[in-house]
């Protein structure tokens, strides 16, 4: 692995282990087996560091959102954007967290914030766009894109959240509902889910 991948990926788990105060610079070298000096080369600065920790989920999350694109019809680009959403959370579950997780002001810098924020924006666009191409091919009603996008996307984060809630250990996991027991049942009660709510956002019959 590159040093510099290294790098962020110790810095993105230290952060979640240790938060914002935990994260020095020092730590993060240690991790990636670098001497403390030699990570300067890299990140001249903790913000520096965290901001590119961001930056990279984002463009690891828009590559994800992209998979989208590959349907056929207005609904299917739609679903694969949703059901993209599920893969890079359980795929790329660290980066899920920093990016869509931490509170802002955990953040602790006010140029990561903002940049977090506006890096979501791009991809938030994406599914904005699905939503456009399903409401002008009437599979939605009539409304603001931005605010059925928004109902979509609290609906597949809130899935999401609770999915995470259930434990990895496949006995402890017998605990859960049954439909999210195991990582085929909960995608299988996310995609229904899912569909379940764009039928109820599809246009009303006169």
């Amino acid at each position: 692995m590159a040093t510099r991948d290294n790098i962020l990926e110790c810095a993105r788990d230290i952060y979640l282990a240790d938060g914002l105060r935990g994260m020095s610079l020092r730590a993060v070298a240690r991790c990636a087996g670098i001497s403390a000096p030699a990570i300067y080369k890299h990140f001249d600065s903790k913000e520096a560091l965290l901001l590119e920790v961001a930056m990279t989920g984002h463009r690891r999350f828009a590559a994800y959102l992209a998979r989208g694109l590959r349907g056929t019809t207005a609904q299917e680009r739609l679903m694969h954007t949703c059901m993209a959403y599920l893969d890079f959370a359980m795929e790329q579950r660290a980066f899920y967290m920093v990016m869509f997780v931490a509170p802002p002001e955990h953040l602790g810098f006010e140029r990561l914030e903002q940049a977090n924020a506006n890096e979501g924006a791009i991809t938030f666009q994406m599914l904005v766009d699905r939503i456009t191409e399903c409401i002008g091919s009437n599979l939605l009603a009539p409304g603001d894109p931005v605010a059925h996008a928004l109902t979509v996307w609290a609906h597949v984060h809130g899935l999401v959240t609770l999915l995470f809630r259930v434990p990895a250990d496949p006995e402890l996991a017998m605990l859960a509902p049954p439909p999210v027991r195991t990582p085929e049942a909960a995608r299988s009660f996310y995609e229904g889910s899912v569909s379940a709510l764009l039928r109820g956002m599809a246009p009303v019959p006169p």
